[in-house]
């Protein structure tokens, strides 16, 4: 561990080797400073370990990697973005070699968060020319000055379904109907759950005994009800079209339960049932015709 710690704090240097970034800016965590990058991940429901309780992005080497029990964490700076992505290392038939799965990525700029986006290897690895060995897949979110400005679905890299824009102040603009379809759906990936407040993110969403879709439901909940999770239960299941984790949660009455992970919200998440029940109120007041 002391070696790790002093690897780390040769790594968090201030300034790049090529640019220098503006100062940072500190949220203090209580005992920890965070930066602002790792205060959005922690409030993204990212289980954040000591080693990557950091004041400042890795500049200098502009690299800094984490193995976790089921996934990994890679954290880099370039001369302008930062980025952190996590990712489960996989052996697919149709890889030549183990290489990264599924993965997601949080970008930043100045502190601010710029985009998440979902990647997955998807066959044909090869085609029209393109490489979709870590090809963008599923739901993704960009954002303006730190304000989510758009969500929207792709598959191979290319948007599919719709997009839906959105002002400032969190209001539709627009809804942009794509050409192609989202042939795997508009799923995103749930690495994590940890400990902490949530609220359910969806319509009657189901607690089970365990933490699987074959097992006993407890009860129901309904959307924005806050829930507590008292432990990530890291065991990984598809539910179309999301894949993720299952989070330990605790009931107002005290039985335990858990939560599939797609269907809990961490504050800094964006309310995607909330955003996509809007989007189809603009379509109807503005008639929409899917152009």
């Amino acid at each position: 561990m002391k070696g790790l710690t002093v690897f780390l704090l040769c790594l968090i240097s201030l300034s790049c080797t090529f640019n220098s970034f503006k100062p940072e800016q500190i949220v203090d965590s209580g005992d920890v400073v965070l930066i602002e990058e790792i205060r959005f991940l922690k409030d993204f429901g990212f289980p954040l370990s000591p080693e990557f309780e950091i004041s400042s992005f890795p500049t200098k080497s502009r690299t800094y990697e984490e193995e976790r029990k089921k996934y990994n964490i890679l954290a880099k700076a370039s001369s302008k973005i930062r980025m952190v992505s996590v990712y489960i290392e996989d052996n697919y038939p149709y890889l030549s070699s183990p290489r990264i799965g599924k993965s997601k990525d949080f970008s930043f700029d100045k502190g601010k968060i710029l985009s998440i986006h979902n990647r997955e290897p998807i066959p044909p690895i090869v085609e029209d020319g393109r490489s979709f060995d870590n090809a963008l897949t599923g739901i993704s979110f960009r954002y303006n000055d730190g304000k989510l400005s758009e969500v929207a679905c792709y598959y191979h890299f290319d948007p599919c379904d719709e997009k839906i824009l959105l002002s400032p102040s969190g209001k539709i603009e627009k809804v942009i109907k794509e050409k192609k379809v989202c042939r795997k759906g508009c799923g995103n990936l749930i690495f994590f759950r940890a400990p902490g407040s949530y609220k359910i993110a969806d319509h009657k969403v189901r607690v089970r005994k365990e933490p699987s879709t074959k097992s006993e439901i407890i009860t129901e909940l309904e959307k924005d009800t806050p829930i507590e999770v008292t432990a990530d239960a890291e065991v990984y299941e598809e539910v179309f079209p999301h894949y993720g984790t299952w989070g330990k949660v605790k009931l107002d009455d005290g039985r335990e339960g858990y939560v599939y992970g797609a269907f809990l919200r961490a504050p800094a998440e964006p309310d995607v049932v909330a955003i996509r029940e809007s989007a189809a109120e603009w379509k109807r007041k503005n008639g929409w015709k899917g152009k």
